[in-house]
């Protein structure tokens, strides 16, 4: 560096460094292409609300802390409850007082069932019972006999003027309105106080069925587990005392009903007899009871005897006309034994004549003999023949001579019947009056009969299954479901007020929303990195002290981004600013000359911002001289480099703070500097630059610089910010060579590939082996990290 002394900075007005370069001004496309991302980031999806929620995890865990200690405290604040249970049996019961059998049987059905269970469990919860219970165990005491409600007091006028009057009038119309909605009427007092009584006791009592069973469940809750279990049992035992009595008082009233309507019935059945025997007197009717008239039953006794003779002369004159055609084939003729003899005999006699018949002819006197029997032998059959006939014969003439007397009898009978049919019209209506009046004595006696056998029996559907006893534990409060409740409530207001947060903050969040909403690329991510404890270097130096930290690499990734950004590689001059102040500029800037410097490069690093410089305090070099001392002529080149203790790195401070800073930037003095800095053999100079917004230093800088990279803090700077540095950058003629994405953290990218192999951070305790020397590059080769495999890919962005 001895050589720097014969090279001082040259003086003159030179061209301005202001004149602006258009062709690098954003174009109107670019412009219209950044409002049209900033449009699409009004969209919402679940990964953005999932990586709002994971930022504002500190917000949800403090909300549900809070909630879960306010239920913790409420909780604690409660006084124990102990519920106690008595299990109930209702079987199915269904009270008749009249069982017709035309009446609709309601209690059928698995609805009927269900209603009829509803309405026991309904029964019990009502005032009544609860009175009944209250009374038996005492529990209603009053404190003092009620005593009349005192009449509310008078507004008298302080004075007599009109508007004291008119006070007095609307004090005492207000205190009759309160007094009438307010308070009780004389002598209610006693009445409320039993009301409410009544009411806390129907609100610590619940009734509840067992789902498909017949089976219910009273509990009872109350701060005494002994009178809980009191309350449960004595509410058992009054409901089966209050059904029975129920059932006591039916079968009363069932009884008298009908004792009352069968005396009626009875009379009614006593006149309808009288009035018929007196009418079968007067017109001759002789009733025979089930069977009838006397006329009727000998009409069907002589139709029936006819029909049977119809019936026997039918099959008679069948059998004759059969046996007349063909008397052998007669049944008769065929049973016969006699006719079976001769039939027999015959048929061995011709076959004899059939067999002499070959040896002797005809006129032999044996062969005449045997004709001569053959023909004695059909003599014989036809004449049992005829005898059967003859008897069938007569068998048909009698049935026919028994069936015409019939008929005239039937004949006879008809009309002395229907003589009596007609007198007995009015008979017949009086039987029926009779017959009704005696069904329903009968079935009203029967009922009688049976409420009489069931009113001594004291039946009841309701049992108890298991009695109430008292509980060794409080059921309420439940410490368990109110923190549980807590937590829900306090997760669900924690997620809702950080979702507010999160629609409230402006700030840039996600490494996704640079490329998308302002048209930048993203030249690195860096991650959030805390300091080591007891050590004072700045973070920057973890780049240089632990080149394997997730911090160094991720620098690394952005050098070979800013290697692959150009196709001469990485610009020779560029600045690193942000928007504002606390955005990892100078960290960035520090940590890029210091990876470029290991790739064995001579790196000038300045600190442009002559206002607040820090580099000097990062590095630990006193700011007694630097960049306001060059611009202003007060020192030279030689003078101003400070050596770092970073191999091949050289630092110019901010210097002094100027009372014009802007005035030096303007002047061409910074652009002779950077020539003769390259001139030295400086490969790469590196400018940390002051902020965008609130002062014009990063723009006189930036055209002069050209080359920029914006820093972004995650979650620290806002849309706005960064909309209104572009546009003073865009009316500058100056567009960003890229954006590096500082503080982040996992919830402000979605590259989880990139954290997985990276891990959280570098670990402290366990400090990395130093890496192995490597020899300096070829002249004019831009030496890459070891470990590093740089392949053909359009996307500049990926980490080596």
């Amino acid at each position: 560096m001895a050589s720097h002394d014969q090279h001082p900075l040259p003086a003159g007005p030179g061209p301005s460094a202001l004149a602006l370069r258009r062709e690098a001004a954003l174009s109107e496309l670019m412009a219209t292409q950044v409002e049209a991302g900033a449009r699409t980031d009004d969209r919402i999806d679940l990964k953005t609300i999932w990586r709002a929620l994971a930022r504002r995890k500190r917000t949800i865990l403090g909300v549900t802390a809070l909630c879960t200690l306010a239920a913790g405290v409420y909780t604690l604040q409660m006084t124990p409850q102990y519920k106690s249970s008595a299990l109930l049996q209702i079987d199915r019961a269904a009270q008749k007082v009249v069982g017709f059998n035309a009446e609709v049987e309601v209690d059928e059905g698995p609805l009927a069932d269900q209603l009829q269970l509803r309405t026991q469990i309904e029964l019990m919860k009502s005032r009544s019972l609860a009175e009944r219970v209250i009374d038996e165990l005492g529990l209603y005491k009053p404190d003092a006999p009620a005593t009349p409600a005192a009449p509310p007091a008078q507004v008298k006028a302080s004075g007599d003027g009109p508007t004291d009057q008119a006070l007095a009038f609307l004090g005492n119309a207000w205190l009759r309105l309160r007094a009438l909605v307010a308070s009780p009427a004389p002598g209610d007092e006693g009445t409320l106080s039993r009301a409410a009584t009544v009411a806390r006791f129907q609100q610590s009592l619940s009734v509840e069925p067992i789902r498909n069973s017949r089976l219910v469940q009273i509990q009872v809750l109350n701060p005494d587990p002994q009178l809980a279990a009191t309350i449960a049992n004595a509410m058992s035992q009054a409901f089966i005392a209050t059904n029975i009595e129920r059932k006591l008082h039916s079968s009363i009233y069932a009884r008298q009903y009908l004792e009352e309507q069968i005396r009626q019935t009875k009379a009614k059945l006593e006149e309808s007899e009288r009035v018929i025997n007196a009418y079968a007197k007067d017109n001759e009717i002789l009733n025979l009871g089930d069977k009838g008239s006397a006329a009727i039953q000998t009409f069907v006794d002589f139709s029936t005897a006819l029909a049977k003779a119809e019936q026997d002369r039918i099959r008679a004159e069948t059998l004759y006309n059969q046996v007349k055609l063909n008397p052998e084939s007669a049944p008769q003729a065929v049973t016969n034994e006699a006719i079976r003899a001769y039939k027999e005999q015959r048929a061995r006699l011709e076959a004899e004549y059939a067999k002499n018949r070959s040896t002797f002819k005809p006129e032999y006197p044996a062969m005449v003999a045997a004709r001569a029997q053959i023909a004695e032998l059909d003599a014989r059959i036809k004449t049992e023949v005829n005898n059967i006939l003859a008897s069938i014969e007569g068998q048909y003439v009698a049935a026919k001579r028994t069936e015409d007397q019939l008929r005239s009898k039937v004949a006879g009978s008809r009309s002395e019947v229907l003589s009596v049919q007609d007198r007995s019209v009015d008979m017949n209506l009086l039987s029926r009056e009779l017959d009704t009046n005696r069904q329903v004595y009968d079935s009203l006696l029967q009922r009688l009969k049976e409420v009489n056998v069931m009113a001594g029996i004291t039946a009841n559907n309701v049992s108890i299954v298991d009695e109430a006893s008292p509980p060794l534990f409080p059921a309420n409060p439940n410490i368990k479901l109110n923190l549980g409740l807590g937590v829900v409530l306090g997760l669900f207001l924690g997620m809702l007020a950080a979702l507010l947060r999160e629609q409230m903050d402006d700030s840039l969040k996600n490494a996704n929303d640079i490329e998308a909403r302002y048209q930048l690329p993203l030249l690195g991510l860096i991650p959030f990195t805390r300091p080591e404890r007891g050590r004072k270097d700045a973070v920057a130096l973890l780049a240089h002290h632990e080149p394997r930290s997730t911090f160094a690499e991720s620098y690394r990734s952005m050098r070979t981004a800013l290697q692959f950004s150009t196709a001469d590689g990485a610009p020779q001059r560029f600045m690193v600013t942000s928007c504002g102040k606390s955005e990892g500029k100078s960290t960035t800037a520090l940590a890029l000359a210091i990876n470029f410097a290991q790739l064995g490069q001579q790196v000038l690093l300045i600190d442009a911002d002559m206002r607040k410089g820090g580099l000097h305090k990062m590095l630990g070099v006193v700011n007694d001289r630097g960049l306001s001392n060059l611009l202003s002529g007060d020192r030279d080149l030689d003078a101003s480099v400070r050596h770092t203790t970073v191999d091949k790195l050289a630092l110019i401070t901010a210097g002094p703070v100027p009372p014009n800073p802007v005035e030096l930037l303007a002047g061409p003095r910074l652009g002779q500097l950077l020539e003769k800095a390259q001139a030295l053999g400086y490969e790469q100079i590196v400018i940390d630059g002051p902020p965008l917004l609130g002062i014009a230093d990063a723009i006189v800088l930036g055209n002069q610089i050209q080359n920029i990279v914006l820093a972004i803090k995650a979650g620290g700077t806002r849309k706005e910010s960064i909309k209104d540095a572009l546009r003073r950058l865009r009316n500058a003629g100056l567009s960003p060579m890229g954006v590096v994405f500082t503080h982040a953290r996992n919830e402000h990218t979605s590259d989880y590939a990139y954290a997985a192999y990276y891990g959280h951070g570098y670990s402290h305790g366990e400090r990395p082996a130093p890496p192995p020397a490597r020899p300096d590059p070829p002249q004019g080769a831009v030496p890459l990290p070891a470990g590093t495999r740089v392949e053909p890919t359009l996307d500049p962005y990926s980490a080596t």
